[in-house]
């Protein structure tokens, strides 16, 4: 009988079977793309699910979607995911009992019969820091204060902000102008939203050929995603009514909106990123002992 998707193999005193240990590696790689398709199904349609990923892929934004939904879809919840073999390098030891969470690594390329050259992924079982020894030494990510957040999403903008007094809704991106406008008077965190979201739009149509009103929900979700991923208050975000083309979409097609903005995701993160490196001050000698 094949091992489920939770299953690692484990040859105990029986010698290693390389064609069950394959068989297995198939089995697992099968299972993850159906745990694939059927989060997708419900994503679409289930504005809790699509939360909940977007929540995963704000933490772990160097991952691919497909791995952001398999970690959605085993343990949402998850910080740091290492395999067995790294997380023991580090001396951190992985409890018996561990949660198993399954994602997909690249492996070889091969050929297709097109002649086209592709790379095919395999299974690998990694576990979340809160399942290892080293489970009560999480380290709290190191809080920003919003002038610093705002500032760095400036630097991560591509076009220009110009303060407006008179703006009937907080910021606005203009495609035509290639510019931002912001409302005056507004508070930090409502204008690291409003300006999160407009930055998004802006390098949708900057970066990507992608009109504002195409983009306006993905935008809405990488500003989501910044926002979490900075501790930004994110209440005012719902995704109660998610859009209705969503229903009807391929799997593959919803994923590929979710690539996109993936993609817009990481270039303003690595931005910030470089921008607050860049602000922060410089260690002394005993922070560097």
């Amino acid at each position: 009988m094949m091992m489920s998707i939770y299953d690692v193999f484990n040859g105990g005193s029986k010698p290693f079977d390389k064609a069950q240990w394959a068989a297995q590696k198939q089995e697992q790689r099968k299972e993850a793309y159906e745990l694939i398709d059927s989060t997708c199904a419900e994503m679409m349609t289930n504005g809790d699910s699509f939360r909940q990923y977007l929540d995963v892929q704000s933490r772990f934004d160097r991952y691919s979607v497909a791995n952001a939904i398999l970690v959605s879809a085993q343990k949402p919840d998850a910080v740091q995911l290492k395999d067995y073999s790294t997380w023991k390098q580090n001396r951190i030891y992985v409890n018996k009992d561990a949660h198993k969470i399954v994602i997909l690594e690249p492996g070889k390329e091969y050929t297709r019969e097109d002649g086209s050259k592709a790379v095919g992924y395999n299974a690998k079982v990694v576990y979340d820091i809160s399942e290892t020894s080293a489970a009560g030494k999480v380290q709290a990510p190191e809080r920003k204060n919003m002038r610093e957040l705002v500032s760095a999403l400036i630097d991560a903008s591509p076009v220009p902000f110009v303060p407006v007094g008179d703006l009937e809704m907080p910021a606005y991106y203009d495609s035509k102008q290639q510019t931002i406008f912001i409302k005056t008077g507004l508070s930090e965190e409502q204008l690291f939203v409003s300006m999160a979201k407009e930055v998004s739009a802006a390098v949708f149509d900057f970066k990507h050929n992608e009109s504002r009103d195409a983009s306006d929900f993905k935008s809405f979700c990488v500003a989501y995603m910044v926002s979490e991923r900075y501790g930004v208050d994110t209440r005012g975000f719902s995704f109660d009514r998610l859009p209705g083309e969503f229903s009807e979409m391929d799997t593959q097609v919803f994923k590929g909106e979710l690539n996109s903005m993936r993609d817009v995701l990481g270039e303003i993160q690595s931005d910030m990123f470089k921008s607050l490196e860049k602000s922060r001050p410089p260690k002394n000698k005993e922070q560097e002992r």
